[in-house]
């Protein structure tokens, strides 16, 4: 055989390589910003969504605390939030929001309180709808986020 041939053909098949390994060193670049840059997302947009029905949460136990439940329909806006909870949470935060629902609704059933009875109820941690919901979000989010 042609030494020329062989070294042509070596040159060829050198560029062959580096060209692939280019091209998928950039592919896999690539897919793992596509990756990272979904993540990033999904984790804004639970966070986002955790901090609203936190939000709502918040107010219905400070009214719940002072006032009868009149009007079943006060509910409509958490209850929205809790189903967009059921369609991204993991299990853990959708156990955590429903207990919550319940103890807010449990709290419209008690009799009103004084604002004496109020923080003594903060003080000594008996009253912390929240508290379990914000943790296993936090959770879920740090686990989300992974090494980010």
């Amino acid at each position: 055989m042609d030494s020329n041939l062989v070294t042509a053909g070596a040159a060829a098949l050198g560029s062959l390589m580096g060209a692939s390994a280019s091209i998928l060193t950039t592919w896999m670049t690539q897919r793992t910003q596509s990756v990272r840059s979904q993540t990033e997302t999904r984790l804004r947009e639970r966070a986002s969504l955790y901090g609203e029905f936190i939000t709502e949460a918040s107010r219905l136990t400070v009214e719940a605390l002072s006032h009868s439940l009149e009007k079943p329909d006060t509910f409509v806006k958490l209850y929205g939030f809790l189903g967009r909870i059921r369609l991204v949470a993991a299990n853990a935060v959708l156990a955590a929001a429903e207990a919550c629902v319940h103890e807010i609704a449990d709290l419209y059933a008690k009799p009103n309180m004084t604002i004496e009875q109020i923080r003594m109820a903060f003080e000594q941690e008996h009253l912390d709808p929240i508290k379990e919901f914000s943790s296993a979000c936090r959770a879920e989010l740090l686990e989300i986020s992974g090494g980010f």
